[in-house]
């Protein structure tokens, strides 16, 4: 009845795909019925490597969500989501033809445009999450309380973690090495752990620094056992490090199903920020990531990654650390962001 995909050692979710299961579930009550003009569309969508919290769609597009806050799902589209590890996955499915939306950081952003890797091409549709906003949690690079690595030149000839090579945070870092005058391809080694192994791995010595993300970071830094080197903004300021895109292929053969869904994501995302909603927020967020509550405070607020509560983001904005990685010698060439940028998808219109 039900389906999903997933890419291998990763947790799972399922996501209603096929009318069927719709029609089957609809005489329940547990979704809204089809459309009498036919079926819905189904979205295939590829998320860029985390789960809820930090991915926004992981939560919003779960069963609760569907049922009780959610409009269109079930009557003017359907997701099949697959998870994976790290954004370049995402933009390997979108390459491919096995999805038609996802979720891509900037740097896997930019190589696509580069190298014409997806058939048709590609645009920036919505906001997922925000890097160096003052006054909001960012991605931050962690050493042992007791290292003796005290800056970016201690790193010489350290072994460092990222979740995987290509994605934001492997851009974050390099460029805060270049900055730095460190070559991240001669003098340090720069190796893949899986974002939940981070904290584990510099406590038995496998990395010398490594990337501890919410909401592992909720967990671990109250230990007192890491000490901050840098973060995020130390590499390009404040920039869009992941946002939604869809395949121009898709764009326009089924605009109507994009506008439901990501009408549909601001809702949700709505929601999660209403006080009112709060308790059940947390719940929902807990119950996804197997979290305890009291783990998850910190969720939807500042000390949270900043979301733009409309799914806003600006084409300046990931131009900013696509600018950088041509600066840094990461990219051979540019891109202008803004022919590959469109927010009229949106339900709402964004000012920048």
């Amino acid at each position: 009845m039900t389906k999903s995909r997933i890419l291998p050692a990763h947790s799972r979710r399922t996501f209603l795909t096929g009318a069927a299961s719709v029609l089957t579930l609809s005489a329940l009550g547990m979704v809204p019925p089809l459309r009498a003009q036919g079926a819905p569309t189904t979205i295939r969508y590829a998320t860029g490597g985390a789960t809820g919290p930090n991915e926004m769609e992981t939560l919003i597009f779960t069963d609760w969500m569907q049922k009780n806050v959610l409009q269109g799902y079930g009557r003017d589209y359907l997701v099949d989501m697959t998870y994976t590890r790290g954004t370049p996955e995402a933009g390997t499915l979108l390459a491919a033809g096995e999805a038609d939306m996802g979720t891509l950081s900037f740097s896997v952003f930019a190589n696509s445009i580069i190298k014409e890797t997806v058939p048709g091409g590609i645009k920036v549709v919505a906001d997922s999450s925000r890097e160096g906003q003052p006054g909001y949690h960012a991605a931050s690079f962690y050493v042992l309380e007791g290292s003796p690595i005290k800056t970016t030149e201690d790193l010489r000839g350290k072994r460092i973690g990222i979740n995987a090579f290509g994605s934001a945070v492997d851009l974050m870092l390099r460029a805060k090495l270049a900055k730095d005058g460190i070559d991240p391809r001669k003098d340090v080694q720069i190796v893949e752990v899986t974002f939940a192994n981070h904290a584990a791995a510099l406590r038995a010595g496998r990395i010398d620094l490594g990337v501890i993300i919410l909401p592992f970071w909720a967990d671990e830094i109250p230990t007192g056992d890491f000490r901050l080197l840098f973060d995020s903004s130390d590499a390009f300021g404040t920039f869009a490090t992941i946002f939604h895109v869809a395949t121009n292929k898709f764009l326009a053969e089924h605009p109507a199903a994009v506008r439901a869904f990501l009408a549909d994501y601001v809702r949700g995302l709505q929601w999660f920020y209403d006080p009112a909603n709060r308790e059940k927020a947390i719940a929902l967020c807990a119950e996804l990531t197997r979290a305890s509550p009291e783990k998850l405070s910190y969720f939807m607020t500042n000390h949270d990654y900043y979301r733009d509560p409309n799914a806003c983001v600006s084409a300046e904005l990931i131009q900013r650390p696509i600018d950088g990685m041509v600066e840094h010698g990461f990219l051979a060439q540019n891109i202008n962001v803004a022919d590959h940028f469109d927010a009229s998808y949106l339900p709402g219109a964004c000012t920048a």
